[in-house]
Protein backbone atom coordinates (compact mmCIF):
# COMPACT_ATOMS: atom_id res chain seq x y z
CA UNK A 1 0.00 0.00 0.00
CA UNK A 2 3.08 2.63 0.38
CA UNK A 3 3.65 4.25 -2.42
CA UNK A 4 4.57 7.99 -3.74
CA UNK A 5 1.46 8.37 -6.13
CA UNK A 6 -1.81 9.26 -4.11
CA UNK A 7 -3.79 8.63 -7.05
CA UNK A 8 -2.65 4.47 -7.12
CA UNK A 9 -2.90 4.20 -3.16
CA UNK A 10 -6.30 5.53 -3.76
CA UNK A 11 -6.63 2.66 -6.46
CA UNK A 12 -5.55 0.28 -4.29
CA UNK A 13 -7.57 0.56 -0.98
CA UNK A 14 -10.78 0.81 -4.16
CA UNK A 15 -10.29 -2.75 -4.84
CA UNK A 16 -9.47 -3.92 -1.50
CA UNK A 17 -12.77 -2.84 -0.37
CA UNK A 18 -14.42 -4.24 -3.66
CA UNK A 19 -12.64 -7.90 -2.78
CA UNK A 20 -14.04 -7.66 0.88
CA UNK A 21 -17.51 -6.72 -0.50
CA UNK A 22 -17.28 -9.69 -3.13
CA UNK A 23 -16.06 -12.09 -0.53
CA UNK A 24 -19.32 -11.55 2.20
CA UNK A 25 -21.32 -14.46 2.48
CA UNK A 26 -24.52 -14.99 -0.04
CA UNK A 27 -27.43 -15.76 1.09
CA UNK A 28 -28.14 -19.23 -0.61
CA UNK A 29 -25.28 -20.37 -1.86
CA UNK A 30 -23.10 -22.82 -0.32
CA UNK A 31 -19.76 -24.81 -1.79
CA UNK A 32 -19.52 -28.85 -2.48
CA UNK A 33 -16.23 -30.36 -3.14
CA UNK A 34 -16.82 -32.90 -6.09
CA UNK A 35 -13.45 -34.59 -6.91
CA UNK A 36 -10.01 -34.07 -5.17
CA UNK A 37 -6.25 -35.64 -6.42
CA UNK A 38 -5.33 -33.34 -8.61
CA UNK A 39 -2.14 -31.44 -8.74
CA UNK A 40 -1.87 -27.87 -9.25
CA UNK A 41 -5.25 -27.95 -11.55
CA UNK A 42 -5.34 -24.34 -12.92
CA UNK A 43 -8.63 -24.53 -15.47
CA UNK A 44 -11.76 -26.21 -16.11
CA UNK A 45 -13.84 -27.13 -19.30
CA UNK A 46 -16.51 -29.09 -21.20
CA UNK A 47 -16.73 -29.74 -24.31
CA UNK A 48 -19.41 -28.08 -26.26
CA UNK A 49 -22.78 -30.39 -25.19
CA UNK A 50 -20.62 -31.86 -23.30
CA UNK A 51 -22.41 -32.02 -19.74
CA UNK A 52 -21.27 -35.51 -18.39
CA UNK A 53 -17.10 -34.98 -17.87
CA UNK A 54 -15.13 -31.81 -16.82
CA UNK A 55 -11.74 -31.54 -18.55
CA UNK A 56 -8.95 -30.17 -15.95
CA UNK A 57 -6.01 -28.89 -16.63
CA UNK A 58 -3.02 -29.74 -14.72
CA UNK A 59 -0.30 -26.85 -14.44
CA UNK A 60 3.22 -28.53 -14.02
CA UNK A 61 2.11 -31.72 -14.91
CA UNK A 62 1.51 -31.64 -18.57
CA UNK A 63 -1.84 -33.43 -18.76
CA UNK A 64 -5.56 -32.71 -18.85
CA UNK A 65 -8.03 -35.10 -17.40
CA UNK A 66 -11.26 -36.16 -17.14
CA UNK A 67 -13.20 -35.78 -14.26
CA UNK A 68 -16.94 -37.82 -14.74
CA UNK A 69 -19.15 -36.01 -13.25
CA UNK A 70 -21.95 -38.28 -13.20
CA UNK A 71 -19.70 -40.82 -10.85
CA UNK A 72 -17.50 -37.90 -9.69
CA UNK A 73 -14.01 -39.78 -10.50
CA UNK A 74 -11.57 -38.82 -12.55
CA UNK A 75 -10.77 -41.22 -15.48
CA UNK A 76 -7.86 -43.56 -14.76
CA UNK A 77 -6.17 -42.71 -18.21
CA UNK A 78 -5.44 -39.16 -18.74
CA UNK A 79 -6.99 -37.32 -21.88
CA UNK A 80 -3.46 -36.26 -22.76
CA UNK A 81 -0.41 -35.48 -21.50
CA UNK A 82 2.02 -33.14 -22.64
CA UNK A 83 5.95 -33.36 -22.47
CA UNK A 84 8.52 -30.71 -22.79
CA UNK A 85 7.10 -27.81 -20.98
CA UNK A 86 8.68 -25.34 -19.20
CA UNK A 87 7.88 -25.21 -15.49
CA UNK A 88 8.98 -22.63 -13.56
CA UNK A 89 7.22 -19.91 -11.96
CA UNK A 90 4.22 -19.20 -13.93
CA UNK A 91 5.09 -21.51 -16.92
CA UNK A 92 3.07 -24.61 -18.13
CA UNK A 93 0.53 -25.67 -19.42
CA UNK A 94 -2.11 -22.70 -18.81
CA UNK A 95 -5.10 -22.83 -21.02
CA UNK A 96 -7.75 -25.30 -22.99
CA UNK A 97 -10.51 -24.06 -25.36
CA UNK A 98 -12.42 -26.57 -27.24
CA UNK A 99 -13.49 -26.11 -31.03
CA UNK A 100 -17.21 -24.80 -31.24
CA UNK A 101 -17.58 -27.61 -33.61
CA UNK A 102 -15.91 -30.15 -31.57
CA UNK A 103 -18.39 -32.60 -32.07
CA UNK A 104 -17.50 -32.38 -35.65
CA UNK A 105 -13.77 -32.46 -36.07
CA UNK A 106 -12.63 -33.34 -32.64
CA UNK A 107 -10.17 -30.04 -32.15
CA UNK A 108 -9.20 -28.18 -29.24
CA UNK A 109 -6.30 -25.95 -28.43
CA UNK A 110 -3.94 -25.95 -25.44
CA UNK A 111 -1.66 -22.35 -24.77
CA UNK A 112 1.56 -23.63 -22.70
CA UNK A 113 4.95 -22.67 -22.25
CA UNK A 114 8.20 -25.02 -23.37
CA UNK A 115 11.22 -25.92 -21.90
CA UNK A 116 14.44 -24.43 -22.83
CA UNK A 117 13.24 -21.14 -24.04
CA UNK A 118 9.77 -20.51 -22.24
CA UNK A 119 8.04 -19.51 -24.94
CA UNK A 120 4.56 -19.95 -25.90
CA UNK A 121 2.91 -21.70 -28.20
CA UNK A 122 -0.51 -22.35 -29.10
CA UNK A 123 -1.51 -25.73 -30.22
CA UNK A 124 -4.32 -27.65 -31.79
CA UNK A 125 -4.99 -31.04 -31.10
CA UNK A 126 -7.41 -34.13 -32.09
CA UNK A 127 -9.57 -36.59 -30.04
CA UNK A 128 -8.85 -40.16 -30.96
CA UNK A 129 -11.08 -42.75 -31.89
CA UNK A 130 -11.74 -42.94 -27.83
CA UNK A 131 -13.82 -40.09 -26.97
CA UNK A 132 -11.97 -40.33 -23.28
CA UNK A 133 -7.97 -40.03 -24.78
CA UNK A 134 -6.38 -37.21 -27.27
CA UNK A 135 -3.98 -38.15 -30.01
CA UNK A 136 -1.45 -36.88 -28.90
CA UNK A 137 0.51 -37.45 -32.41
CA UNK A 138 -2.39 -35.04 -33.89
CA UNK A 139 -0.59 -31.81 -32.45
CA UNK A 140 -0.12 -28.91 -35.04
CA UNK A 141 1.45 -25.71 -33.96
CA UNK A 142 -0.78 -22.70 -34.57
CA UNK A 143 1.30 -19.74 -33.06
CA UNK A 144 4.52 -18.92 -30.83
CA UNK A 145 5.31 -16.20 -29.62
CA UNK A 146 8.73 -15.48 -27.25
CA UNK A 147 8.61 -14.68 -23.62
CA UNK A 148 11.38 -12.71 -22.17
CA UNK A 149 10.62 -13.56 -18.31
CA UNK A 150 9.37 -16.47 -16.58
CA UNK A 151 6.14 -14.91 -15.31
CA UNK A 152 3.17 -13.34 -16.67
CA UNK A 153 2.59 -15.60 -18.88
CA UNK A 154 -1.57 -14.99 -19.65
CA UNK A 155 -2.50 -18.35 -20.53
CA UNK A 156 -6.30 -18.49 -20.78
CA UNK A 157 -7.67 -18.73 -24.97
CA UNK A 158 -11.32 -19.48 -25.78
CA UNK A 159 -13.48 -19.27 -28.85
CA UNK A 160 -15.72 -15.80 -29.07
CA UNK A 161 -19.95 -16.12 -30.79
CA UNK A 162 -17.88 -14.59 -33.54
CA UNK A 163 -15.43 -18.44 -34.11
CA UNK A 164 -12.77 -16.25 -33.36
CA UNK A 165 -9.80 -17.68 -30.61
CA UNK A 166 -8.95 -15.55 -28.61
CA UNK A 167 -5.66 -15.97 -26.40
CA UNK A 168 -4.55 -13.80 -23.39
CA UNK A 169 -0.53 -13.43 -24.15
CA UNK A 170 0.60 -12.19 -21.32
CA UNK A 171 3.23 -9.21 -20.63
CA UNK A 172 6.46 -10.90 -20.91
CA UNK A 173 7.00 -10.68 -17.11
CA UNK A 174 9.42 -9.39 -14.97
CA UNK A 175 8.15 -6.38 -12.98
CA UNK A 176 6.64 -3.29 -13.88
CA UNK A 177 6.91 -3.83 -17.67
CA UNK A 178 10.86 -2.47 -17.91
CA UNK A 179 12.65 -5.70 -17.33
CA UNK A 180 14.73 -7.07 -20.08
CA UNK A 181 12.99 -8.07 -22.89
CA UNK A 182 10.28 -5.41 -22.52
CA UNK A 183 10.16 -2.08 -24.90
CA UNK A 184 12.19 0.83 -22.65
CA UNK A 185 9.49 3.98 -21.87
CA UNK A 186 6.39 2.44 -22.96
CA UNK A 187 6.04 -1.05 -22.09
CA UNK A 188 5.33 -3.94 -23.73
CA UNK A 189 1.29 -3.85 -23.47
CA UNK A 190 1.25 -0.45 -25.25
CA UNK A 191 3.56 -1.44 -27.89
CA UNK A 192 1.52 -2.33 -30.25
CA UNK A 193 4.02 -3.71 -33.02
CA UNK A 194 4.51 -7.06 -30.75
CA UNK A 195 1.98 -9.61 -29.16
CA UNK A 196 3.03 -9.36 -25.60
CA UNK A 197 0.37 -7.53 -23.03
CA UNK A 198 -2.81 -8.70 -25.57
CA UNK A 199 -5.56 -10.06 -26.19
CA UNK A 200 -4.79 -11.48 -29.49
CA UNK A 201 -8.18 -12.46 -31.83
CA UNK A 202 -7.02 -15.10 -34.47
CA UNK A 203 -9.01 -16.90 -37.31
CA UNK A 204 -7.82 -20.55 -37.13
CA UNK A 205 -9.84 -22.27 -39.84
CA UNK A 206 -7.08 -20.53 -42.34
CA UNK A 207 -3.85 -19.48 -42.70
CA UNK A 208 -2.57 -16.55 -44.30
CA UNK A 209 1.14 -17.05 -43.50
CA UNK A 210 1.69 -20.44 -45.63
CA UNK A 211 5.33 -19.94 -45.77
CA UNK A 212 5.38 -19.55 -42.25
CA UNK A 213 5.48 -23.11 -39.75
CA UNK A 214 4.78 -21.08 -36.40
CA UNK A 215 2.09 -18.76 -37.59
CA UNK A 216 -0.85 -21.47 -38.93
CA UNK A 217 -4.17 -18.95 -38.77
CA UNK A 218 -6.04 -16.14 -40.15
CA UNK A 219 -6.21 -12.32 -39.58
CA UNK A 220 -9.98 -11.70 -39.23
CA UNK A 221 -10.34 -8.63 -41.04
CA UNK A 222 -12.05 -6.68 -38.07
CA UNK A 223 -9.32 -6.90 -36.10
CA UNK A 224 -8.61 -3.54 -34.97
CA UNK A 225 -5.10 -2.79 -36.13
CA UNK A 226 -5.17 -4.83 -39.73
CA UNK A 227 -4.25 -1.83 -42.18
CA UNK A 228 -2.75 0.14 -39.57
CA UNK A 229 0.14 0.58 -37.46
CA UNK A 230 0.72 -2.75 -35.14
CA UNK A 231 -0.02 -6.51 -35.03
CA UNK A 232 -2.49 -7.88 -36.61
CA UNK A 233 -3.61 -10.09 -34.38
Amino acid sequence: METNHNGQRWKCCTFFLAVLLILQPVEGFTTVRIATGFTKPLFAASAPGDVERLFVVEQYSGKIRILNLLTRQINAVDFLDIDGLATGSEQGLLGLAFDPDYAGNGYFYVNLTIAGTGATEIRRYQVSADPDVADAGSAMLILNYAQPQANHNGGWLGFGQDGYLYISSGDGGGANDDDAGHTAGLGNGQDTPMLLGKILRIDVNGDDFPADAGRNYRIPPDNPFVGVSGADE
